[in-house]
């Protein structure tokens, strides 16, 4: 099994270095953003390039004012450049009163472009891969107590994600089965237990934990108290936020959720990923746990590239582009639950 193994991934690797592809998770769709445009004319396009580009350089940096900044200016000022491509299409639109059409226009942007000219004017940005956050809310609403997942708060968990996307958020519901349940219960969230909310999390694997507790405050105001556990040894962080609506305490909370995680995962993109990082991984036994591995490395704070650069055994030797120090790297490496320090490298946890 292991040589057919070691013939499969020597392939693998072999064709990784035939056509010059890094091994890493898809980006396809991460460049590609929609608005809605008045009509087919050029003028409305233009218009329709401007705010889109304004929306994607909001999502890679989680900053809602780095459109005011003097990059977004310049780069505004030749979007046309940073287009790969873009499309029309007719959406049915409902607002509560009544549906009716609207010509929307995706555009598909060039991330590296604009991730590099973020770079050059010092603005750090989201890894490659959005952050994904895992949330453990905890509502007290209409004299009941939960905690929000797959078979209730649904309308919660919305309103968070609705204003988590646009700031390159990922947010990720727990699935609140059995293991859950057992695990964790409202107490812990509503009293702002760490170490359970860590426990329960480990199954997730997510890049950060948030958890809040929902509950009406005075005036009849929505009031969330929040917890952010980041990754990287970063120490808790709590704020609150208040607002008269659902949507809007919600929106207060993904604002304060981007300004906490831009300090752990946010960083200035070395645009040549000159730099490299030697990353040695044993408990590779399978073409899965091979693309599983890869997908995990291209995650990391830092990580532009993953190249595969030795197999022997069931271990396998990356090499990784990195953009950052390697200290935050190697850190983050660590703090990864699943992979194992074995001293010379690492062990992937199945």
């Amino acid at each position: 099994m292991l040589n057919v193994l070691r013939i499969s991934l020597a392939f693998a690797m072999g064709i990784t270095v035939l056509v010059m592809a890094p091994v890493v998770p898809a980006q396809d769709n991460l460049g590609a953003v929609e608005v809605p445009v008045a009509d087919n004319s050029a003028a409305a396009r233009d218009d329709a390039l401007v705010e889109a580009l304004d929306a994607l350089l909001v999502r890679l940096t989680g900053q809602p004012d780095i459109v005011r900044s003097a990059v977004a200016e310049r780069l505004r000022g030749r979007v046309s450049d940073t287009v790969n491509g873009f499309s029309y299409r007719s959406v049915e639109v409902d607002d509560g009163d009544r549906a009716e059409r609207e010509t929307r226009l995706l555009v598909r942007f060039s991330r590296t472009a604009i991730r590099n000219a973020l770079a050059r004017d010092g603005v750090a940005v989201w890894p490659p891969s959005p952050p994904t956050v895992l949330v453990w809310l905890g509502a007290q609403r209409d004299g009941e107590r939960f905690i929000a997942g797959s078979d209730r708060g649904e309308a919660l968990l919305d309103a968070l994600e609705a204003a988590a996307r646009p700031l390159g958020i990922r947010p990720v519901a727990p699935l609140m089965d059995l293991q859950d349940r057992r695990n964790l219960g409202f107490a812990d969230i509503a009293g702002g237990f760490v170490e359970p909310v860590r426990a329960a999390s480990e199954r997730y694997g997510a890049d950060a934990v948030l958890m809040g507790r929902l509950q009406q405050g005075a005036g009849r105001e929505d009031e969330v108290r929040w917890t952010l556990l980041p990754g990287d040894g970063e120490p808790v962080q709590r704020w609150r936020t208040r607002a008269a609506s659902l949507e809007a305490v919600m929106a207060a909370g993904a604002r304060g959720l981007a300004e906490r995680l831009r300090q752990s995962l946010a960083y200035v993109a070395d645009p040549d990923s000159r730099r490299q990082l030697t990353v040695s991984v044993d408990g590779i036994d399978s073409l899965a746990a091979h693309q599983a591995v890869a997908a995990r490395l291209g995650e990391l704070v830092g990580v532009t590239r993953v190249i595969p650069a030795e197999v022997g055994g069931d271990r396998v030797r990356w090499r990784l582009a990195i953009g950052v120090d390697a200290g935050r790297v190697e850190r983050a490496l660590a703090a990864d639950p699943r992979l194992q320090p074995t001293g010379d490298g690492y062990r992937w946890r199945q």
